[in-house]
């Protein structure tokens, strides 16, 4: 899947049929024209591919204003579609199952490529969740993964990137219907199903790279490099607290109801590190930066300017060292981060600069997240 078809698919989640398709295909054109432009001034296709998808604003953010304004069409009932398969005396099964039809994520990988990447079908998930006790189940519309005693985690309401549900591949190895052509297996990323649990703000419990629930483990296969997808919707809502001018811009082209956090990955290439001391017995450490992000609403087309956040999670060595990235890529270029020893600092300094904290992260996902920054040493 490239990196244009990935935001397009979160950025319309929530929408549905013809509605959500009709919409990818404009966004996907919107970044195609506007990538075209980028190159023209000088930008490798990448460079240009990542501005034009950052100026339109993070992913869940933009399927928010579009489930906010989106139409609803009405559609045929389960028993309307009875009724007419049985008038018809005609046995239709594919009728009867496109009215359930939940596989409104696609992919251009192909099924051989999403295995390789560790995607399950969706009934091998439930098998794998139900020592658990863990359902992941189509319902209204949208999927969702349930257990008792706990909220149960809406995958279209998701707040990240990371937070995916079942997909279907666009290609010629996806197993459909004979006659009506709609996809038959749906197939799913276990590790974004834990990020889909952590959003909603089960109690997961991180060592490490091993993750538990109510003490029982999930297969390494599930957690392998994926500790920087946690935390996000614990640290907005942390910097939520915060005066609303430091997270909230009158000219965004979409309210900010909170503060919009991107959870960068720590295997970026460009990235430089540098070990630093941290007094903490916390396994991980956030390092939160502030930034303003620029860009042009989609699609009014008017300039605006937002204040918004990265978040990388860092393990911390038994000796207390962390590595931490000084030089990250951003845009089109390669930024320095100013790290900061106090709230004050942090919060006073200019955007321009890239200014940093170090925090302690719980042990828990649905634990909240201190601000008070971390003291450090060279």
């Amino acid at each position: 899947m490239s990196p244009e078809e990935h935001y397009v698919r979160n950025a319309t989640r929530g929408l549905r049929g013809k509605e959500r398709q009709e919409t990818q295909t404009e966004l996907l054109s919107h970044l195609t024209e506007r990538t075209r432009q980028l190159t023209l001034t000088g930008l490798t296709p990448e460079q240009a591919s990542t501005q034009a998808m950052q100026e339109l604003g993070p992913a869940p953010t933009v399927a928010r204003s579009l489930r906010r304004t989106q139409h609803v069409h009405p559609a045929l009932s389960a028993a309307a579609l009875l009724a007419f398969a049985t008038l018809l005396l005609w046995p239709v099964p594919e009728l009867l199952y496109a009215r359930t039809d939940p596989f409104n994520s696609t992919t251009g990988q192909s099924v051989r490529e999403l295995r390789a990447e560790g995607y399950l079908t969706v009934r091998e998930a439930n098998s794998q969740l139900k020592p658990y006790g863990i359902q992941l189940r189509h319902h209204n519309e949208s999927w969702e993964l349930r257990h008792a005693g706990l909220p149960t985690a809406s995958l279209a309401s998701a707040t990240s990137w990371n937070c995916q549900g079942p997909v279907t591949s666009m290609a010629a190895d996806q197993p459909r219907y004979l006659l009506s052509g709609v996809p038959t297996v749906a197939y799913v990323n276990p590790s974004a199903l834990l990020v889909c649990m952590s959003e909603a703000g089960w109690p997961l419990e991180l060592d490490g790279q091993q993750i538990r629930l109510q003490g029982k483990a999930f297969p390494d296969t599930w957690t392998r490099e994926i500790a920087n997808m946690f935390y996000v919707p614990q640290v907005s809502q942390s910097l939520s607290q915060l005066p609303r001018h430091l997270w909230s811009s009158p000219t965004a082209p979409i309210p900010q109801d909170e503060p919009s956090v991107i959870a960068y990955p720590n295997d970026l290439s460009k990235i430089r590190w540098s070990a630093r001391h941290v007094e903490t017995t916390a396994q991980h450490v956030g390092l939160l930066v502030r930034f303003q992000l620029n860009g042009i609403s989609w699609p009014e087309k008017v300039s605006y300017s937002a204040p918004m956040f990265i978040s990388f999670t860092l393990p911390v060595s038994d000796q207390g060292t962390v590595n931490l990235p000084v030089r990250v890529p951003h845009a089109m270029k390669v930024v320095d981060l100013t790290l900061k020893s106090n709230m004050n600092d942090w919060l006073m300094a200019d955007n321009s600069t890239f200014p940093a904290i170090l925090v302690a992260l719980p042990d828990r996902t649905d634990a909240p997240v201190d601000l008070t920054p971390l003291p450090f040493t060279p």
